[in-house]
């Protein structure tokens, strides 16, 4: 189970309620971390180990995890970052690390002593924050992260690596470097950006003893994409099937100079089980795309880009496959969002021409997937792509909420984010991917499991999971270098078999 910060608070109360205790789950936290040092380690006896611990319930971890790996022989010290710690649970941890003479360090008045000690470190265990932190560190914070991250030491962090936003996947400035993340009782948002955030480094779940029925009534906000879960999702074709029922796709693409996204996107829709594809084009591409997607039928727009009859009868759109940008071709997205009454898929220069208008979302008639990357995502933001990428699901989820649309970010972790807040992060693909036109095969792809009558989340999901998994695949095949990206459509062939 993948779960919020806050939701993994209500779990503690939950398991609080029927009688494990916070002291208790503290007690068991700090144990597993200990034990799963000393096993990574396979000895911890005369080791020597810092542990940072905040002012917090992750400090109070720390301050047990500090006591287990003393009585496993190791030499510890404990930094102490914010003087004695704030909860009863955590107080009285601290107080057994006291009662053991283990040596205390205020990281504020002994930052002398502590560089010295971290000279000749050999294991640090990181429990400033956990997955309560957000914003940015201080400069307190941030010089303890410095002084970890330069360290020759294995790094443990415990649930989450201080300076590293748990539920956005914000990156802090000098956050720290873990080796390992010791996640407690449940995976949360983060630890499944493990592509785009090395900082996490290894993860591992620890069991803390929480009873199954504390996670009962929590709802699942945020799920891993998995191949055979969404396999599940896509529509049997019944035996009575004919071409207009399994789906009639409607797609705006390609233009002078970039037939090439209309073919891949159509060839995406049509190998993933579209029934009728009406390709949409100027007229002076048609016939280069028509000669390589003969299944296609066409349609061409008049003077007056007047959607309506393209539209009519249509189960999905996509629109912005090498559509181009300008004048006419913001005025041609503002007549489809405005006049379809199926759901859409927005892509490439569609979402290039939003940017530039982004009220053309308002009072639109469909249900909308966007599907950007993260320089796409900036500029409908109007934020640098960096500030994207340092909080890859805030900006998803937010962008979400106040435009109700589903988001598909691109990345090496492919983010979803629909307006009620779910979440979904893909885990499959692989740097093959990173070529012209692989977006397009994933619009074509979504467009088609839409027009097949998935539902938006679904579809979203379904696409960019299978997307992946058959880029994986062909990455086996024939190597990340030489792929492109209509070579997966064989291996999607295998995965949809």
């Amino acid at each position: 189970m993948i779960v919020t910060s806050s939701q993994m608070k209500q779990i503690e109360h939950n398991a609080n309620d029927l009688n494990m205790s916070y002291r208790a789950m503290m007690e068991n936290a700090g144990r597993q971390a200990a034990q799963y040092i000393r096993q990574t380690l396979h000895q911890v006896d005369g080791q020597k180990v810092v542990v940072f611990c905040g002012k917090g319930n992750n400090g109070g971890d720390g301050f047990v995890a500090a006591r287990h790996l003393m009585t496993m022989g190791a030499r510890v010290v404990v930094v102490l970052m914010e003087g004695e710690p704030q909860g009863p649970e955590a107080r009285l941890m601290y107080q057994q690390v006291l009662d053991l003479s283990i040596p205390v360090l205020p990281f504020a008045s002994q930052h002398l002593q502590i560089e010295q000690v971290m000279n000749m470190v050999d294991v640090v265990v990181d429990a400033m924050y956990g997955s309560g932190f957000h914003g940015e560190l201080s400069e307190l914070h941030q010089a303890a992260a410095q002084l970890i991250n330069d360290s020759p030491a294995l790094v443990f962090s415990l649930d989450v690596p201080s300076g590293i936003g748990c539920d956005t996947g914000e990156v802090s400035e000098n956050a720290v470097n873990a080796d390992f993340t010791i996640v407690f009782d449940s995976a949360k948002p983060v630890h499944l950006l493990s592509k785009i955030i090395s900082k996490l480094g290894r993860i591992v779940v620890a069991d803390i003893g929480i009873p199954y029925a504390a996670h009962e009534n929590i709802e699942p906000l945020v799920t891993s994409l998995e191949e055979a879960q969404v396999l599940d999702t896509i529509p049997k074709k019944p035996i009575n099937a004919h071409k207009t029922s399994t789906g009639r796709l409607v797609n705006f693409a390609g233009s002078f100079g970039m037939a090439g996204a209309a073919i891949l996107s159509g060839r995406g829709a049509l190998r993933s089980g579209a029934g009728y594809l009406v390709t949409v084009t100027p007229r002076d591409v048609y016939p280069i795309i028509a000669g390589q997607l003969i299944q296609s039928t066409f349609k061409f727009l008049g003077d007056d880009l007047d959607v309506r009859p393209i539209l009519g009868g249509a189960s999905a759109v996509a629109i912005g496959c090498g559509l181009g940008q300008g004048e006419r071709q913001r005025t041609l997205l503002y007549n489809v969002l405005h006049t379809a009454k199926c759901p859409v898929v927005l892509d490439a220069d569609g979402i290039n021409n939003l940017s530039r208008d982004i009220d053309i979302l308002k009072e639109r008639t469909c249900e909308l997937i966007i599907t950007p990357h993260a320089g796409e995502m900036a500029s409908l933001c109007k934020v640098h792509a960096n500030d994207i990428l340092r909080r890859p699901i805030g900006s998803a989820v937010e962008f979400a909420k106040e435009h109700g649309v589903i988001v598909v970010l691109k990345g090496a972790n492919t983010i979803l984010a629909d307006p009620q807040g779910h979440i979904a992060i893909n885990t499959t693909g692989n740097p093959g991917l990173a070529k012209a036109g692989s977006g397009d095969v994933l619009t074509g792809m979504i467009s088609s499991f839409l027009s097949q009558g998935m539902s938006a989340w679904d579809a979203a999901k379904a696409g960019v999971c299978l997307h992946g998994a058959a880029a994986d695949r062909c990455a086996e095949r024939l190597g990340k270098t030489y792929m492109q990206p209509d070579d997966i459509l064989l291996d999607l062939k295998e995965i949809l078999k």
